[in-house]
């Protein structure tokens, strides 16, 4: 009777090993890349251009932020392209405008546009392109090591019980 509480405390520990790798393998957060993040002071009227490459088709979020230092710039634009095609475009003066865009594998360019103005004629803006992450499926390894953890634990209670003849042997002596 006293290893029934070793083996509460062994299946008690196992539980929680195995609670832990599926915690590990199946909801750790997906990793996203960044793939251009730049901030720039324009002086008066600036445009620039950042180029990045996609691999695989992805979506890609761009998020445009209009900083107010010293002011917010008077007029902000955005231009999405591929070498042949325009992709989309926007003109906002909001603070910050976030856009979504699903990308075959290939090398893109941001186009941005900016207009201070105010008694500096100085202004801030952020560009930010990065991937979404992707859903993790769980990989086969962690359902085989789950398995393998509960076998062992059925193993455990079937040697505690006298099963296989050792318990009787042990208490006959």
């Amino acid at each position: 009777m006293n290893a029934r509480p070793g083996y509460r405390t062994f299946a008690r520990a196992a539980l929680y090993a195995s609670l832990a790798v599926l915690w590990v393998t199946v909801i750790r957060p997906a990793h996203a890349d960044m793939l251009v993040s730049e901030t720039t002071l324009v002086s008066g009227t600036d445009s620039s251009v950042a180029s990045f490459t996609v691999t695989g088709a992805e979506s890609v979020t761009v998020q445009l932020s209009n900083i107010a230092w010293p002011q917010m710039l008077s007029s902000l634009s955005f231009m999405l392209s591929s070498a042949d095609e325009v992709i989309g475009s926007w003109s906002s003066t909001d603070s910050s405008t976030v856009e979504t865009y699903q990308l075959s594998p290939g090398t893109y360019y941001a186009h941005i546009t900016g207009t201070a103005s105010g008694s500096l004629d100085l202004g801030l803006y952020s560009l930010s392109i990065g991937t979404q992450p992707a859903p993790v499926p769980l990989p086969p390894g962690g359902a085989l090591l789950l398995g393998g953890l509960l076998v062992l634990m059925m193993l455990g209670g079937l040697l505690r019980s006298g099963v296989f003849g050792a318990r009787a042997a042990v208490t006959s002596a």
